[in-house]
């Protein structure tokens, strides 16, 4: 019975364990900030894993069971945290290089955490047996002393492979659709923000309120790819189009960036969560009427926040658009006044043209002359 339960419980471990490094691997891939990787479906399997080790306890206390068990709890907290720090080391690894070869490592990385995982309860439970429960709780903070040391030296190697692979770390940079705000600001780009009135600390945040637009930008880019729907909501609103162009005007007038608030501290980031909770929960294998209903309303949010983007982006050239607007009233109405001139003219030049021909052919012109003959 006891075996039973045993295993039992270490299905029950294994399904929080796998959507744990799911999260992991996804905010390592996809993740642009480091809080990207508390997400309320992360919360909710460390929760059920911290009740299964509750449960656990109770299991050892009353029947006397598995000790090994209660080392593969211990272990598991380790594991999971050896996961966590190896995810937070590849998230910026990435960031200096995220060639393919990369991933190779972070996930050798993620099976060698979990066998020394295993190995340390298979030698905790032979060692400790009946001994305090603490005695595993503390070979387990020290062997995670240890792999944390390991995992550190490990990816302090990937790092410099990742930098001296790197294409342009040797090369000049090119200059990618996006001005890389990340990145000191070149001559030219700092006297275009001073020319604009902003002070130093005002082109400091301008730049770092920019390059998180960029990153979700291009966030929003890659998520309106991934499925059908969202690829048709962003070709009926050119979305990706318009925001980039946003983007590129508010560098060009850096003055205005306060009219364009709006889309760079609400609109943004708010499309950019929705997409990537939309692709989360549609990427589910197995969904209810439930999720059907949310993702539908995500969908319909989704439309009408990239609508007011577009309305945005109008609003903030609506100066350039009246500008155009009237000098397109004034050229009809220069266009008019011509039109109108010339016609007078042509009247005018008709009616000279008539009387001149009606003098020509004077029919009483001959009468005239031969009154004069017989005077």
């Amino acid at each position: 019975m006891l075996a039973l339960i045993n295993i039992i419980f270490i299905f029950l471990l294994a399904g929080p364990l796998l959507n744990i490094v799911r999260k992991f691997n996804h905010f390592v891939k996809k993740g642009n900030h480091l809080s990207d990787i508390w997400t309320v479906t992360l919360k909710k399997n460390i929760l059920a894993l911290l009740t299964l080790i509750v449960m656990e306890h109770v299991l050892t206390f009353i029947f006397y069971n598995s000790y090994y068990i209660m080392a593969l709890v211990y272990s598991t907290l380790a594991i999971v945290a050896g996961w966590l720090l190896l995810a937070f080391l590849f998230y910026f690894i990435r960031k200096i290089n995220s060639a393919a070869w990369i991933w190779f490592f972070y996930y050798v990385g993620q099976v060698l955490t979990l066998l020394v995982g295993l190995a340390i309860a298979s030698s905790q439970s032979q060692s400790y047996g009946y001994i305090g429960l603490e005695s595993y709780f503390t070979a387990s903070a020290i062997s995670l002393y240890y792999l944390s040391i390991a995992i550190l030296f490990c990816s302090a190697g990937v790092a410099f492979l990742a930098l001296i692979t790197k294409p342009n770390t040797f090369k000049t940079h090119r200059k990618s659709f996006f001005h890389p705000t990340h990145k000191k600001p070149s001559r030219n780009m700092l006297e275009h923000y001073q020319a604009a009135g902003l002070s130093k600390q005002e082109i400091e945040a301008f730049r770092s309120q920019m390059a998180d637009s960029r990153k979700q930008i291009i966030n929003i880019e890659a998520n309106f790819q991934k499925t059908a729907k969202m690829r048709a909501i962003e070709i009926r609103h050119n979305i990706v189009k318009v925001s980039k162009n946003y983007f590129k005007d508010i560098v060009e007038e850096p003055n205005r960036r306060l009219d364009a608030s709006d889309f760079l501290i609400n609109y943004l980031p708010q499309l950019d969560d929705l997409l990537e909770k939309y692709n989360e929960i549609n990427s589910h294998v197995a969904k209810n009427k439930q999720s059907y209903l949310i993702l539908e309303k995500s969908a319909q949010t989704i439309d009408q926040l990239s609508q007011e983007i577009v309305e945005d982006y109008l609003k903030f050239h609506s100066e350039t658009y009246q500008e155009l607007e009237d000098g397109l009233k004034l050229a009809d109405r220069m266009l008019h006044n011509e039109s109108n001139n010339q016609t007078n003219r042509f009247s005018q030049n008709s009616k000279k043209s008539k009387m001149d021909n009606f003098d020509m052919d004077d029919p009483f012109e001959e009468l005239k002359e031969l009154d004069n003959e017989g005077e």
